[in-house]
């Protein structure tokens, strides 16, 4: 039987600490506690084998050695008797203790006939809050009929169950676990750790969370494709449809190493039919990687693929990141092509049909648009049509107003968002001279609009036509409106704006509002392509007024999309809803690069990252929307509850029943002018691509100069055409002497070191220094060999624009 303890020994700790242990174990003892930074009862009872710490050589346990034990001449170390008994003793009294101090706490929590005593409520009067908290739990359970366990229920067992250990033995349950590893991200490192450290047994450590099986399925590698993860993603929303999405953005030129992959990440990995090439820089030579340094470009892009699932639930899922990578932009559209048809194939074999693909107004993804609709261009040693599950629709023999086939195997749209934005700054261009018949389309109507007519009635303001930001969208929306449109009509000659604004609006109705009708999406998306049809025929016979030809082919290549999408739905071969057009589009990818910028600690400016950065706060993104999919899709115990803003709280418009038929597709017949619009599409831009599906260092020229007209006439306004395509510059270091004169230098700061634990090797070069054996760390040799450090603006407006 234990010696007699006072009922608070487990939170000795300090001075009371120290005296218990002069008690049971004398001054020596005490000493030896000091030195070890031992100062409380948990703290002892978490050391294990304590007297091996004796045997180090050390000057300050040197004499205290003396006085605890015998040290012979082999160097041997054996604890006095006396010493070692009373500290064993004190030990597993102090063990004896804790363990029927929680078998007592058991005991309690199990006797469902436990008394307490009024003046020990008292005492603790937040005990009578906690039985009346869970006598209400208990009763909104049962009127609920729900089996599940809240959130708070899980919270508050594991806290007071924590709070009857000792630190080293808390444990965490798993809506615990998944708790903190949402709120690790959403409040990042400070505010977690502030949490934590002063809420004793609430959230685990970091590297507990590190060590979770959710954090390791959601690391992300460059230019991995996470296939697999998306099939699980799949699984879990049971469906097997999706749309699929890649955009661009600027990242800071920088070159990491990543110790989970040991690969260099920021240098550009090579194209393989259009496929980057995985864990391509890896090496244990510091000479290979100072050659990379000199030779190979450095990403200042990061391409992503995001993934759109399509169900029948009331509301839209959360997109799915498949891949990341670095680039230099420097690869055609074939190469596009050859990637899009790879991820249709590799999704296929996971039982996954992908119904399309949707990127900005790039003219590298814009003819690849082209080629693979067929609209008025063709790959004729790629057949995408032969392909088993392609898709085939009947169209009807007197729609001559559809250019395009009846196969295809998956589809295309341009993000409408961009191209509302592109039409929005070309009204607003200053050098433009755009006229429909005898009218003209100005920004000089506006700005009379503007000067005249009090603001209460339009609602526009001057920086909405003199925008600084080309991709405000916002200002767009405002300019549409229909409160806009009404004033316009009091200015005199307003009818070539207003017409105009009438097709910007159409295309906002069709592909980005959500509550529009499918049926209402076909009507103004052909109206504003017949608009457009018609305006390019009478341009035809005016050489000196234009119409952007670019901004025109994608709303055709979008109409007919749409089109095409409704038929599959009248035949049965795609679900209803599929109709939820404004979720196809590179939007998502939009999203994903906001949030990613948006990560910054509380106390820091920064916004943007380099590649391996991305790829970090992309796995914590990743990571958080798994956590809100599973939320908001099923109903389990211990369930999270995540704040949604207003916009997303909108349910999905329902598309049942809407299209019940062909004959309600039927526009009306314009057989003349659509047939003068397909012999001059015909002649301007007919072109072919003579590529095979897997050839190499192909160039993807354009067989006309059609093709060189689309990439002049693109507008330069998004994130992804802003950078020189030149080579960028690289690190002109030389590959000798980079560690000549280095006499005196410590390499204090650094990671480098004369030896290293054989499980550590892996992510250290062995260099020879002045010819001693040296160690460095594969980051440490990355910040060596680069001699500039790049630069990317905070500010989006400069970013767009920097070189």
């Amino acid at each position: 039987m234990f010696k007699s303890l006072p009922s608070d020994v487990l939170n000795y700790s300090y001075d009371n600490f120290y005296q218990l242990v002069k008690e049971r174990c004398g001054d020596n003892v005490v000493e030896f506690m000091k030195l070890l930074d031992i100062s409380s009862v948990q703290s002892l009872l978490g050391v294990e084998n304590l007297f091996d710490y004796l045997e180090f050589n050390s000057e300050k346990l040197n004499a205290n050695k003396k006085k605890l034990a015998f040290q012979h001449e082999n160097g041997l170390v054996e604890v006095k008797w006396g010493v070692r008994n009373s500290l064993e003793c004190l030990i597993r009294d102090l063990k004896t203790f804790s363990n029927n101090n929680q078998r007592m706490t058991e005991s309690i929590v199990l006797n469902d006939d436990m008394i307490l005593p009024s003046s020990f409520l008292q005492k603790h009067p937040m005990l009578k809050c906690l039985i009346n908290l869970y006598r209400t739990i208990d009763d909104q359970n049962n009127e609920d009929n729900s089996e599940n366990t809240s959130f708070l229920n899980y919270f508050l067992d594991n806290i007071s169950s924590n709070l009857c250990r000792s630190k080293n033995a808390y444990r965490y349950n798993e809506p615990v676990l998944r708790f903190a590893m949402a709120f690790h991200v959403l409040s990042g490192n400070i505010a977690y750790e502030f949490v934590r450290l002063n809420v004793p047994g609430v959230l685990p450590a970091l590297s507990t969370l590190q060590g979770h099986p959710l954090n390791k399925q959601h690391r992300m590698k460059e230019a991995e494709f996470r296939f697999d993860s998306l099939s699980a993603h799949m699984n879990s929303l049971k469906t097997n449809i999706a749309f699929a999405a890649e955009d661009c953005t600027a990242v800071i030129k920088k070159i990491s190493y990543d110790s989970f992959t040991n690969s260099f990440v920021g240098l550009v990995p090579p194209l393989n039919d259009g496929i980057p090439t995985t864990l391509h820089y890896q090496t244990d030579s510091f000479k290979k990687l100072r050659e990379w340094f000199s030779n190979e470009d450095r990403s200042h892009l990061i391409n992503i693929h995001m993934i759109q699932p399509i169900t029948n639930m009331q509301i839209a899922p959360n997109p799915f990141l498949l891949s990341a990578f670095g680039t230099n932009n420097k690869y055609e559209a074939i190469d596009i092509i050859r990637r899009w048809i790879w991820i249709f194939e590799q999704s296929s074999l996971q039982d996954i049909r992908i119904v399309g693909f949707s990127t900005d107004g790039d003219p590298k993804y814009m003819r690849a648009m082209r080629l693979v609709t067929g609209f008025f261009a063709s790959l004729p040693n790629i057949k995408l049509n032969s392909y088993t599950n392609a898709f085939h629709v009947k169209i009807p023999k007197d729609w001559n107003w559809y250019f395009l086939g009846d196969s295809h195997l998956f589809l295309c749209f341009q993000d409408a968002t961009h191209l509302c934005t592109k039409l929005r700054n070309r009204l607003l261009s200053r050098t433009a001279n755009m006229l429909i018949g005898n009218h003209c389309i100005s920004i000089n109507y506006l700005s009379t609009l503007i000067r005249n007519i009090p603001k209460l009635r339009h609602g526009l303001v001057k920086s909405d036509i003199f925008p600084q930001d080309r991709q405000n969208f916002s200002s767009c929306v405002k300019i549409c409106s229909d409160d806009v449109t009404n004033c316009l009509t009091e200015i005199h000659d307003s009818e070539g704006i207003i017409m105009y604004i009438h097709l910007l609006r159409s295309i906002m109705i069709a592909y980005i509002e959500k509550l529009t009708t499918p049926i209402n999406r076909l009507y103004h998306a052909w109206f504003s392509v017949f608009v457009s049809r018609l305006w390019y025929i009478w341009i035809d016979y005016m050489p000196k007024v234009n119409l952007e030809k670019s901004l025109y082919e994608l709303s055709e290549i979008n109409a007919h999309q749409l089109t095409y999408l409704a038929l599959l739905v009248t035949e049965n071969k795609l679900p209803p809803e599929v109709m939820n057009i404004y979720l196809f589009s590179s939007q998502t990818c939009e999203g994903m690069f906001r949030s990613a910028r948006s990560m910054s600690g509380t106390f820091s400016s920064v916004v943007n990252f380099g590649v391996q950065e991305f790829l970090n706060r992309a796995q914590k993104l990743s990571l958080l929307q798994k956590l809100k999919t599973e939320s908001e899709f099923y109903s389990t115990s211990g369930n999270l509850l995540f704040p949604k803003h207003y916009k997303q709280r909108k349910q999905l418009r329902q598309s049942q029943h809407v299209i019940p038929g062909n004959d309600i597709l039927n526009i009306t017949n314009m057989k003349e002018a659509n047939n003068c619009m397909q012999s001059l599409l015909r002649q301007r831009i007919n072109i072919q691509d003579y590529s095979d599906l897997n050839e190499e260092d192909e160039s993807s020229d354009s067989d006309n100069e059609s093709d060189e007209m689309l990439d002049s006439e693109s507008d330069v306004d998004s994130e992804d055409q802003q950078y020189d395509d030149q080579q960028h510059e690289a690190s002109t270091i030389s590959s000798d002497g980079i560690f000549d004169d280095i006499d005196g230098i410590k390499f204090s700061g650094m990671r480098v070191f004369d030896k290293v634990r054989p499980e550590l090797e892996k992510s250290y070069f062995e260099l020879e220094i002045k010819r001693k054996k040296k160690f460095i760390h594969k980051q440490t040799a990355c910040w060596i060999l680069t001699e500039n450090k790049s630069v990317l603006s905070n500010d989006r407006l400069t970013r767009v624009t920097q070189k």
